[in-house]
């Protein structure tokens, strides 16, 4: 009978687990672009639904040409730091001829996490795009990464721009759910007690 309520409380404990990772790995979002000025990106518009590690990737230019070799190819990746901490990196290839002045913004969001996190804040972390100054705003839903120059992007040799996304980390029970697993647990164990007075 000990063993049989202890398998029981073993397996209450697992089910009520908080998650070991919350992260934006894995994830489904929304993806957008938008340009201003002589800056030109393909795709343009959207939004259309990604799920990572299948993330797009995207052209900008004049001239707008990457399968080519012109223009810059953009990418980005996910990547776990801590349980409250992801990174989104940005990898760029190339330069463009006459993308200035003018702007590219790349809008990820609607996020839909695996562990049931949400993300609370998006900020620079390292790197750059040459010829351009990066910026991004988080508005609840949506991270926008835009990157500004005034001439060309140049990112001959590769550049990378890394954001810190923080999150709410892994999920916890509500109180709700802990009392009635408190009640589960002292009732079985009553039951059980009952048992073995009867024996």
């Amino acid at each position: 009978m000990r063993i049989r309520a202890s398998y029981f409380a073993a397996a209450l404990a697992l089910a009520f687990a908080p998650n070991a990772n919350a992260t934006i790995v894995g994830s489904t979002y929304n993806f957008t672009t938008s340009v201003t000025g002589n800056t030109q990106i393909s795709p343009l518009g959207g939004p259309t639904s990604h799920t990572d590690p299948a993330n797009p990737g995207f052209c900008v230019g004049p001239p707008v040409a990457c399968g080519a070799g012109a223009g810059v190819s953009g990418a980005f990746t996910f990547s776990t730091v801590s349980p409250t901490l992801d990174t989104i990196t940005f990898s760029y290839f190339g330069s463009t001829a006459g993308a200035g002045p003018g702007s590219f913004s790349i809008d990820l969001g609607n996020f839909v996490t695996t562990n049931g996190e949400a993300i609370t804040g998006v900020t620079l972390a390292s790197g750059s795009l040459g010829g351009a100054t990066t910026s991004v705003t988080f508005n609840g839903t949506d991270a926008i990464f835009t990157e500004t120059t005034s001439t060309n992007y140049n990112a001959i040799g590769g550049n990378f721009v890394a954001f810190n996304v923080a999150t709410t980390g892994p999920r916890v029970p509500e109180p709700a759910s802990l009392a009635l697993l408190g009640s589960a647990l002292l009732l079985a164990f009553g039951v059980i007690r009952r048992r073995r007075n009867r024996v």
